[in-house]
């Protein structure tokens, strides 16, 4: 049996810097002169039209949402969001999610490092907190034997215990709930119904000296900012 212990999924704050607020509006100029071009020109587009260049990342906007304007890298190892200075002080400047490309293909400490070092160095000051973190491990295990009536819960329900499967195996099981949650889940199951995520996990899983017949589940503790 095969343990691969790690990092499945990583939220997180940057706490920006006295030169974010000049960046930053270059961040609105950019945008509204790509903007204005395309309506000027009578061009039909959607916010994933656009692309845009920052400290030398090729970056695809993705929209506004929740008061930041959301960036994807085109290796998508990550996705970057930067909202106004002026609004909403309370709130830091910059909100990072790393995606399965960075975290699998490229690395997590490597992505880290091209996000602070290459990126973000003039902007930030070094203090990240953490929105949501994933702890996990795939495990070469069969877990479809488990079902919720092997756990207990300090409350009278169980709305806190769920699981998805059928009648002779479970897929996915949740225990808790957010801020801090467990789920079990059919990794080979969930690979076979996403390509994408197949031929990415399949080629780290390889890596690792998996194989591909060999049973796989994740095991995952999913912690929001509230729990840490």
């Amino acid at each position: 049996m095969k343990i691969l212990p790690g990092i499945d999924s990583l939220y997180y704050f940057c706490e920006s810097n006295e030169n974010y607020p000049q960046f930053f509006e270059k961040i609105e100029t950019q945008l509204n002169d790509v903007t204005q071009f395309y309506t000027d020109n009578r061009v039909i587009f959607t916010p994933k039209d656009i692309f845009m260049e920052f400290q030398g990342f090729n970056l695809q906007y993705l929209g506004k949402a929740e008061g930041f304007y959301w960036f994807r890298d085109t290796n998508h190892f990550f996705k970057i969001g930067f909202k106004d200075p002026a609004i909403n002080e309370r709130t830091h400047n910059i909100r990072i999610q790393l995606l399965a490309n960075g975290i699998y293909a490229y690395g997590l400490k490597n992505t880290l490092e091209l996000l602070h070092r290459q990126l973000l160095h003039d902007f930030i000051t070094g203090y990240f907190p953490i929105t949501r973190i994933d702890l996990n491990a795939f495990v070469t295990y069969d877990f479809g034997f488990v079902d919720k009536s092997m756990f207990v819960t300090r409350k009278r329900h169980y709305a806190t215990i769920a699981e998805i499967g059928t009648s002779t195996a479970t897929q996915t099981l949740y225990v808790g709930k957010s801020p801090f949650r467990l789920r079990i889940y059919n990794k080979r199951l969930e690979m076979e119904q996403n390509k994408a995520k197949f031929n990415l996990m399949n080629e780290y899983f390889s890596s690792q000296g998996v194989k591909r017949k060999q049973s796989l589940y994740n095991v995952e503790f999913e912690m929001h900012r509230a729990h840490l």
